[in-house]
């Protein structure tokens, strides 16, 4: 995937998140005087964080690849950008990562809701509603060889283990674990919740551990945000 048709398609999008998920936020939780993110500043900033794209996709590896594993190798380095615009403007370390996983997760909830419809179309029950969702997924983006995954048999809940993540490969190089687990990683629990679960995580990839340890247990009834 090209950088520029990559920007073209998605900055859009991406401009409707950000404003969506960062205008009006306090720019220092602690310290109300600093006043709240304008959306011209939000404006900015996205301008910005396309800027560092542009640099941080040039290190990425190449040769072919799946459209889907692509795909979220360019999302890695523009939230790895966006971050570090944020910081360098003076903003703490954690609360950019929660103005980017909030910002994440506009996107992220579209994304979900098409493999959600599919479900509920095609069972009634809860439990098969769920695991197809997370199969679709497992299909598109998160596809090998960019990931490397088991599915565990249970009769209770979805179970997997996933031993490679490229997204969580991308972040360590980047010495920035910890916005890979407060973004990427943590909008698993909302999409769970979407779909008519609930997940239970003990390990991650992104911290070190040698897999993600999926447990999902099924809801009564899943609710669509």
């Amino acid at each position: 995937m090209r950088a520029n048709l990559f920007r073209r398609f998605f900055a859009p999008v991406v401009r409707k998140a950000a404003l969506a998920g960062i205008v009006g936020r306090e720019r220092d939780r602690l310290r109300s005087e600093k006043g709240r993110f304008t959306r011209s500043e939000v404006e900015d900033i996205v301008a910005s964080s396309w800027q560092g794209y542009h640099r941080l996709v040039t290190e990425l590896p190449s040769g072919p690849s799946p459209f889907g594993n692509r795909l979220l190798l360019h999302l890695s380095c523009l939230t790895l950008s966006c971050y570090e615009v944020l910081v360098d403007r003076g903003i703490e370390q954690k609360h950019a990562r929660e103005l980017i996983g909030d910002t994440a997760w506009v996107i992220y909830r579209q994304w979900g809701k098409v493999p959600y419809a599919l479900a509920r179309w095609r069972y009634r029950s809860p439990r098969k509603r769920l695991d197809l969702c997370i199969r679709l997924f497992l299909r598109f983006p998160f596809s090998p060889p960019g990931y490397k995954f088991e599915y565990l048999p249970g009769e209770e809940e979805v179970a997997l283990d996933m031993y490679r993540c490229q997204v969580a490969d991308f972040f360590q190089r980047n010495k920035a674990p910890d916005l890979c687990r407060a973004t990427w990683c943590n909008l698993d629990f909302a999409l769970a919740e979407m779909w008519g679960g609930r997940l239970e995580r003990n390990e991650t990839l992104a911290e070190g551990c040698r897999r993600c340890d999926f447990r999902f247990q099924v809801k009564a009834r899943g609710v669509q945000s």
